[in-house]
Order: C-alpha cells, then sequence, then structure tokens
C-alpha cells in the first residue's frame, strides 16, 4: 500500500540567544506502513537548501526518526527524555548531532496524520537551539475516489 499524500511542515528553530527562524513548506509525498511504522518520504527543494535529499520519517508508536540521504546524510532519533547522538555529514564534513525530545505528539493512521516534536539540538556538543517541528501529513485523493465520496 503506497498513497500520494500532501506534506505540510512547519519548523521554529530558537537559538540560545532567544532569536528564532522559522520556516513552513508543503510538497507531495509517499506514505507507506512498514514493520508496523508509518513511512512518509519527500524530495527536498531549494526552499529547505537541501535540494538532492530524500527526506524520510518513520513513524512508531512512540518515537519518530528522520532520515535524510543526498546532498546531506543524517539520522535523527526523537523519543522523550533520551538524548541520541548521531552524525551528519556534508560536504564539508561532520558533526555529531544530539538530539533530547522533550514533547513528542503522534496522531496517525494509514490516511496520514500529525506529528509534533519539541525538542533541543546540540552540535559537538554544544547547545545548538531548542527546535519545534509539526509535520501534517494528507492524503491526496484521485479525481475518481473525490467523486465517489460525493
Amino acid at each position: 500500500m503506497e498513497k500520494k499524500v500532501l506534506i505540510t511542515v512547519n519548523s521554529h528553530i530558537e537559538g540560545h540567544d532567544g532569536e528564532g527562524d522559522s520556516i513552513s513548506f508543503v510538497t507531495e509525498g509517499k506514505l507507506v506502513v512498514e514493520n508496523g511504522e508509518y513511512v512518509v518520504s519527500y524530495d527536498e527543494t531549494e526552499v529547505t537548501g537541501l535540494a538532492g535529499t530524500k527526506t524520510i520519517l518513520r513513524i512508531g508508536k512512540d518515537n519518530v526518526t528522520l532520515i535524510r540521504q543526498g546532498y546531506v546524510d543524517s539520522m535523527l532519533l526523537f523519543e522523550v527524555g533520551k538524548t541520541h547522538l548521531s552524525g551528519y555529514e556534508t560536504q564539508y564534513g561532520n558533526i555529531m548531532l544530539g538530539v533530547t525530545a522533550k514533547k513528542l505528539d503522534i496522531n496517525f493512521d494509514q490516511s496520514g496524520g500529525n506529528i509534533q516534536v519539541d525538542y533541543i539540538l546540540e552540535y559537538n556538543r554544544s547547545f545548538g537551539g531548542r527546535n519545534k517541528l509539526n509535520v501534517v501529513v494528507s492524503e491526496i485523493k484521485s479525481s475518481n475516489e473525490q467523486e465517489m465520496e460525493q
């Protein structure tokens, strides 16, 4: 079962100086179910500065893994109360990232749903900021499916 979906991403990053930066975008992607997890994938664009990168969200019952492959390679695991370290490879070198989820709300099913993550990000063991990520995934219905619902 593979479904075409519309993905809305809202991200807010707040640095140690209290200054914030937000990014929002909408893109199309795919939703599949693999090994009891929902897997959402999409191709990044120039809007995020990550063109040439595929982003994959693996959504479990109480955790979310964000994987990026291509222009940058990384894997971030969000679990409340746990810090996970991973490498972040760019064309300029490797950075060690630490992610500590403070809050994680997952409301997801086979038609899509919503993920909200509030987390602390560290770069090479130094505070990188407090981030809030909200991802909304909704199924794109074909015109035949829309007509049948009416």
